[in-house]
């Protein structure tokens, strides 16, 4: 089982926790372990005062960390909590937003802090923080791990949050208690529905329990009865002398009623017990319903890893000899499923086929059309040699034979070192660039993307190379690539790099162009796929 499998697996351990201060201690340590951290904090929302407040902090000022109190905004925690954002801090000392009151009152140096929101939908629940990082600096590892915590604990933490609000206003705890546990416990209706009818059968005569689940549209009915007036407003608690209808609502959230009958008349004793336990009602529907999104959100993801893993299969992962030819390649898979496809063949001694191509969307349907794509491009190429004729069948077999809004922009080119001679199609996509005695050539001149109609007609150009010229095929996830100014990377600082290192060889100038990346947008994560391809004629 591997670390990430392993902590999803503690985790889901979390939901049978329904005490608050437990949960919160349970969690505070695991990030500890987890993160190798000296501390962590957690911090709780409250929305009616659009404050952040300790609720728990690990080490020896637990007390004074309490009476903290921070507004949105204010501080690392309340920027998080503002922003909905991660935040990555490896030196406080440097960084405005951090704020020094809660060292001034601890007595502790705060040296580096990584942050995430919990949220559940919508709706901020909280900040937790792992607090200096021992022998080193937070990590893009770190970050996805936290957020991995953050996802697993806004379902337990949201149901703490309610378990312990309903436990301070009512007086039936014991019964409460024995129905909290079921809930803790279990993800079956069926637990939660059985011990909510022994407990309401226990104190008055039911002859009737339904509980309607929304999201289901079904309602489960406990104990049958002949009539059925649930066709009043569900949004209100509803009291009669023998019947009562209860919402079933967490804080942000309708999720059913609670509607019981009885043969006798309700005692307005019970309605304070009866009430609470429609709340613990909703909390289980709730927790099976968020429980059910976050395995299908796994089952996804661990499709979509699939796909990414055979997509990646398909690229060319080691260099070939070429005559007089030198190149280096690199594809950066963005977190989802991209289209983005290179290839290089050798056709014969002095001729050699270079394309890079990015099919439109992203995602299984981009995945399966690029699988579609090379398998195509590779068989025609191999057997006509010809980049005209391999171009015209993709077209019309991705316009024959997919839907009208998948296409593919391409940049296809044959070089031939002997005739120092590099014909090549544009199809939509980006111009290429050869980087020529310190200067930049944009090839332009292109056609339209390939599967938009059958039947197309595309142009043949040539351009006449000579020695040391540097040629780069990109997607556009290269240049169109944004800092957090949402400022784009730009063809011009694609060209100035690779001027800048013209002397150097193509491994080299694919280093410095990722670095350029990586620093202008302040992460080495990207939100599209990063693929360019350096050739440098020799």
């Amino acid at each position: 089982m591997t670390d990430m499998n392993i902590l999803r697996s503690e985790l889901t351990t979390l939901y049978s926790e329904l005490d608050l201060g437990n949960l919160l201690n349970t969690i505070a340590e695991k990030i500890k372990t987890y993160l190798n951290c000296e501390e962590s904090s957690i911090f709780l929302f409250n929305p009616r005062k659009e404050e952040l407040y300790f609720e728990i902090a690990t080490g020896n000022k637990e007390e004074e960390l309490k009476k903290i109190i921070l507004k949105k905004g204010e501080g690392i925690a309340g920027w998080i909590a503002e922003r909905k954002e991660c935040v990555v801090i490896n030196n406080c000392a440097e960084d405005p937003r951090f704020e020094k009151t809660v060292d001034k009152k601890t007595s502790f140096v705060t040296n580096s802090i990584l942050g995430v929101p919990v949220i559940s939908g919508d709706t901020l629940i909280g900040v937790v923080e792992a607090i200096n990082k021992i022998d080193e600096d937070f990590s893009d590892d770190d970050e996805v791990l936290l957020k991995e915590f953050s996802s697993f604990i806004s379902i337990p933490l949201q149901n703490a949050i309610l378990f312990r609000d309903v436990m301070s206003e009512s007086k039936e705890k014991g019964q409460l208690i024995e129905l909290g546990k079921i809930v803790s416990s279990s993800f079956s209706f069926e637990d939660v529905f059985n011990t909510l009818k022994d407990i309401i059968t226990g104190i008055i005569p039911a002859t009737g329990i339904n509980v309607m689940v929304d999201s289901q549209k079904k309602i489960y009915k406990l104990i049958e009865q002949e009539k059925n007036d649930t066709e009043e407003e569900q949004n209100l608690t509803i009291i009669k002398s023998d019947q009562a209808l209860f919402p079933l609502r967490t804080k942000d959230k309708h999720l059913g009623f609670l509607e019981i009958s009885s043969e006798k008349p309700i005692h307005e004793t019970f309605l304070s017990l009866l009430r609470g336990l429609s709340i613990f009602v909703a909390i289980s529907i709730n927790k099976y319903e968020m429980y059910q999104d976050l395995l299908e959100k796994e089952r996804i993801e661990k499709e979509l890893q699939i796909a990414r893993d055979i997509q990646q299969s398909f690229l060319m992962s080691e260099k070939i000899d070429l005559k007089g030819i030198d190149f280096s390649f690199i594809n950066v898979p963005s977190s989802s499923v991209g289209g983005d496809y290179y290839d290089i063949i050798k056709l014969s001694e002095n001729n050699s086929v270079f394309t890079i191509d990015d099919i439109s969307g992203h995602g299984i349907p981009a995945s399966l059309l690029m699988s579609i794509v090379r398998a195509n491009f590779v068989y025609t190429i191999r057997k006509e040699k010809d980049i005209l004729k391999t171009i015209r069948y993709l077209n019309d077999l991705i316009a024959e034979t997919t839907e009208p809004n998948l296409y593919v922009t391409s940049f296809t080119c044959s070089i031939d070192t002997e005739k120092k001679l590099m014909q090549y199609l544009n199809c939509g996509h980006n111009p290429s660039i050869i980087i020529r005695n310190g200067k930049a050539i944009e090839l332009t001149e292109g056609d339209t993307v390939l599967g938009m109609f059958s039947g197309s007609e595309f142009n043949i150009r040539e351009e006449s190379l000579e020695n040391a010229d540097i040629i780069i095929l990109y997607t556009d996830g290269v240049i169109e690539a944004e800092n957090n100014d949402e400022e784009q990377f730009s063809i011009e600082r694609l060209k100035n790099v690779v001027i800048k290192n013209s002397d150097k060889d193509p491994d080299s100038i694919k280093k410095e162009i990722m670095g350029e990346l990586t620093e202008f947008t302040g992460s080495d994560h990207f939100t599209d796929d990063i693929t360019f391809v350096i050739i440098r004629i020799s």
